[in-house]
């Protein structure tokens, strides 16, 4: 019994040590598998420390019957204050042979992208995501979710 009682307080310990730098982490689901070009998508991030350095990443989740080699969106940053900040990112999906990139279990595949390194928010509050689709196609099928993760980066 003991041993058990060990082995969980040390599993409960892992588990939170692992999301102890994690900010904010939220995805949002596409209706039927398709992301229409003209529905860009927002999160609110609240930052509460402008003197730390974060990463920024792109979480995307697809199934295997997605047809490009790539997803290219944009990323507009707008400050509390209004400033905004845009960039464009493209996902690799594919490698040059066709093979799926990111790690998959049965048809869904998860990819994250680094968007911003070290990257330091100047002021303290909600600052607005918005998420474009920049393929040319009105509605991009195949795709499950895409989200924003900010964690505090290590030094």
């Amino acid at each position: 019994m003991k041993k058990y009682l060990i082995i969980a307080v040390l599993s409960i310990f892992a588990l939170t040590a692992c999301n102890r730098g994690k900010i904010y982490e939220k995805r949002q689901e596409f209706d039927n598998y398709t992301w229409n070009r003209f529905k860009p998508l927002f999160f609110e991030v609240p930052i509460k420390d402008r003197e730390k350095e974060y990463n920024v990443y792109l979480t995307l989740r697809h199934i295997t019957q997605y047809p490009y080699d790539d997803l290219k969106v944009n990323l507009t940053i707008y400050s509390p204050s209004g400033e905004e900040r845009t960039t464009m990112h493209t996902f690799l999906i594919k490698d040059k042979g066709g093979k799926f990139l990111g790690s998959g279990t049965g048809d869904l595949w998860d990819l994250k992208l680094l968007v911003k390194g070290k990257f330091y928010f100047n002021e303290v509050g909600t600052y607005k995501f918005q998420i474009d689709n920049l393929m040319d196609y009105y509605d991009i099928v195949g795709l499950v979710d895409l989200g924003v993760l900010v964690e505090r980066a290590n030094k």
